[in-house]
Order: C-alpha cells, then sequence, then structure tokens
C-alpha cells in the first residue's frame, strides 16, 4: 500500500470569532496550542487518489467541502474530510451561524492550504507502507442523556411561569449507552518507523477549560503525546466517533463562583459538570497513555495491502419545511486490505447507534460521524421519541426547520449495511446484519 502525509497549520493568524456555542461572541483572546488539518493520501484499487483527513474545528459544511475538492482537485466523493469537532476554534461551517459566526478570510485560507497541500502530495512519491490495528479500554467518557425531573428555572424567572416535568436533561447518566473503546489504526514505513496514526474515541472535546481560547481541545493534547512518542512528523488523524451523545467523565469540581454553587444547590436542576485545568490536565493524561497503549500494541500487517473506497447515500433521514432541502446521510468507507478500515458519515451520530452500527463492521473498522457535509445530529428512533437536545433541541441552533423520518435505525442500519456488503471480497461476514438492542435504565 502506497500512501501520502502531510500535516498543516490551521491556527488563525488574527483574532475572528470561535464556534461551538450560541454564548460565544467576540474574538478569541488567545492561542493555547495550535490548530491543524491532518491528510493522507491513497491510491485506491480503481487508480483513483482518496484523501483522508482531519481538521481541528467544529463541523466542515457543505460549501467549505466543495471548494476543498475543487482547490485540492480531487472529486468530492474521494474527499473523506472529518472534523474534530473541537470547540474551540472558528467556524468552517457558514451554513449553521448560531453555532459560531463564519469568518470569510479564515475559511478561505483554511481552503487554499488544504487544497494546495493535497495537490502537492499528489506531485510527490508516495511511500510504501503497512497497517496495524489495535484497540484499547478507555472508560473516560459517559453518556449525557439523563432522564430526569427538571424545573425551568429561566421561565420561572422571566415568564413567572411554573415549568416542571421529567426530561431528556443535558447532564451524566452512566446507565446511558456510551462506546468506551479507543481504537487506533497505524502506518509504518519500510523502516518500521510510525509514519500515521487514525485514532478514535467518542467524546465530545466541549469541555476545554477556556472557551475564549483557541484550542484544539483533547485531539490536539493527545496528538502532543504521541509526536513525543512516536515522531514529531508523525501525521495523527483524530476521529470523534460516534460521538453525539459522549462526552469527558469529569470529576466533579470545587464551584469556581457564587454563581456555580448557587447552580449546584438548585434542585431539579441536572447540569454537566466542568472541567478546572488540574482536571482537565489529569483527564487528557489518562486518555493520551491509553492512546499510547493502542498504538503500541498495533500490529502490523503485509504492506501489499490494497486501498478500497466506497460511498453511499441514505434515504431522506430529516423533511425540511420552507424551502431547504430534505438531508440524507452521506458515507464513505476506506479499506486498508483486509485489516482495517474507516467508516464516515455526515452529522452527530449519537451514541445510541453503537450497538445498532457496531455489529455491523467486522474487527478493524473504525466507525465514525462528523465527515464532511450536512450539519445536524443524527438521534436512533428510541432518542427521537424520548426527546431531548440531540433528537429535536438542537434544530433552532442548526437553522434546521422540520421533522425526523419515522424509521431511523432501519434507514440509517441499511446504508450501512449496503455499504459494506458492496464488496465482500474485501469485507465478508456470515449471516445477515444483526441489531443489537440498548439497555436503558428507567430513571436517573
Amino acid at each position: 500500500m502506497r500512501a501520502g502525509f502531510l500535516t498543516l497549520d490551521v491556527t488563525p493568524t488574527h483574532p475572528v470569532p470561535l464556534a461551538g456555542y450560541a454564548a460565544k461572541e467576540g474574538p478569541f483572546a488567545r492561542v493555547d496550542s495550535p490548530l491543524e488539518a491532518n491528510i493522507a493520501t491513497f491510491v485506491d484499487d480503481d487508480g483513483n487518489r482518496v484523501v483522508l483527513g482531519s481538521v481541528d474545528t467544529l463541523f466542515i459544511g457543505e460549501a467549505i467541502r466543495e471548494a476543498i475538492a475543487d482547490g485540492a482537485g480531487v472529486p468530492r466523493n474521494r474527499l473523506i474530510l472529518v472534523s474534530t469537532h473541537t470547540h474551540n476554534a472558528p467556524s468552517l461551517a457558514p451554513e449553521v451561524p448560531q453555532l459560531g459566526q463564519y469568518n470569510p478570510a479564515y475559511g478561505d485560507m483554511v481552503v487554499r492550504r488544504i487544497g494546495e497541500a493535497v495537490r502537492r502530495l499528489a506531485e510527490e512519491p508516495a511511500i510504501s507502507v503497512s497497517v496495524g490495528y489495535a484497540r484499547q479500554h478507555a472508560p473516560f467518557n459517559i453518556n449525557r442523556r439523563r432522564p430526569a425531573w427538571v424545573l425551568d428555572y429561566p421561565a420561572l424567572r422571566r415568564e413567572r411561569r411554573l415549568r416542571f416535568g421529567k426530561v431528556i436533561a443535558l447532564a451524566p447518566f452512566r446507565q446511558g449507552v456510551v462506546d468506551p473503546t479507543l481504537r487506533c489504526i497505524v502506518m509504518r514505513d519500510e523502516a518500521r518507523k510510525i509514519r500515521a496514526i487514525i485514532w478514535s474515541f467518542a467524546c465530545h472535546p466541549n469541555r476545554y477549560p477556556f472557551p475564549k481560547h483557541v484550542s484544539p481541545d483533547f485531539p490536539g493534547l493527545v496528538r502532543e503525546r504521541l509526536r513525543g512518542i512516536f515522531g514529531t512528523d508523525c501525521v495523527v488523524i483524530y476521529l470523534p466517533g460516534l460521538a453525539g451523545s459522549a462526552i469527558p467523565d469529569i470529576p466533579f469540581p470545587f464551584p469556581r463562583s457564587l454563581g456555580d454553587l448557587f447552580r449546584i444547590a438548585l434542585p431539579f436542576n441536572p447540569i454537566v459538570p466542568w472541567f478546572t485545568p488540574g482536571t482537565y490536565g489529569t483527564w487528557t493524561d489518562k486518555l493520551a497513555s491509553a492512546a499510547a497503549t493502542c498504538v503500541h500494541a498495533a500490529g502490523q500487517t503485509s504492506n501489499e495491502a490494497d486501498v478500497s473506497h466506497r460511498c453511499t447515500r441514505s434515504a431522506p433521514i430529516f423533511l425540511s419545511h420552507a424551502s431547504k432541502p430534505n438531508i440524507s446521510l452521506d458515507l464513505v468507507r476506506l479499506d486498508f486490505g483486509k485489516a482495517c478500515g474507516v467508516v464516515a458519515m455526515t452529522g452527530e451520530v449519537i451514541g445510541e447507534w453503537a450497538p445498532i452500527l457496531h455489529p455491523l463492521l467486522p474487527e478493524g473498522w473504525i466507525a465514525t460521524g462528523y465527515l464532511a457535509g450536512p450539519c445536524l445530529y443524527v438521534p436512533t428512533d428510541q432518542a427521537v421519541r424520548e426527546g431531548g437536545y440531540e433528537a429535536d433541541r438542537f434544530r433552532g441552533l442548526f437553522d434546521l426547520c422540520g421533522n425526523f423520518v419515522t424509521g431511523l435505525d432501519r434507514i440509517v442500519s441499511q446504508a450501512a449495511a449496503d455499504l459494506l456488503n458492496q464488496d465482500r471480497q474485501t469485507i465478508s461476514r456470515s449471516g445477515p446484519p444483526r441489531v443489537c438492542n440498548a439497555t436503558r435504565a428507567r430513571s436517573p
């Protein structure tokens, strides 16, 4: 298998707004760590160039994806760009302005740099690499869809109206579905030097202690640790996995202010705990150690493996109102021989999909959301029935008006099964795909 690798800096050079929360206003205050795009190029079994990469940003919208594909000279369906989903980077998704004001100058810079980098890789001789895969138990994440009795304090304060009921709150839920597995694909050259690491852990990079600072969050800190061990020129591609409903499992800290103490003390007011700089450092150290252990464990296969690439589109999953088009999911599959590969799809695929989608994949394949394209959460049928932020409350912030279709489980799992069964010589399984039902608690 022959490949090319490149890392480029996409840190903003002038203060611009950051994306991630509607409450963020004004430009960033400082840069804590550089933002990167990590790129790998391959030639697939049809002789076509395929690009796999991750970019430190919240989302990569459809317009930016098109512009990068044009600049790189690569058809859109062979450009597999995944956002790391850090909430401390400028927007690359003008389609969702409420999540962060898009700065055209910054967007143009990123488009130009990635396009030029991909073209440069195409002109350079590819190197021969082998691949290996490993996984590591990493119990550092937690589900955030908690069934709870909630009193709407903002409504009580603003409208003098009592709203009280059981909802799916945005708060840690230990009985909820979460995937505590860290996975990695390692690529070595003929001298056995590690040239690229593709790693995945299902967790939102949204709890960085300094919301006004530029940072790739934990994907960047883990990247630094891996490079310190395996080489500073190592390309590190982070894939967030099925992380739409997964957050860091944070030890509850002491209150940072009287306001924090007040929020903690309020009854019927579940909240997401926060990191302090100290607890953040401890948590990321544990995750980085697990990632390093996983890379060390990745074996080596023959470098004669062929790269194959397939893509498909699901039936519509979201029916839009007014003039906006309905939304379907793009799914792509990149196989590194029979040893391992990546299956990526658009949208924030929530963790509740893990027991449905993971059984469709053989060992060695990484499933992830956050593929460049439409920006939305992808809930399961059960999550839609239950409600909560990932099922309905997110729509206003994402500028979506419409409804999810009935039968999401069937539509998405069918699209994934069709994609994985396109080439049985590359991926073979006996019997039909199986679907597992998640076990849930009835109360928090």
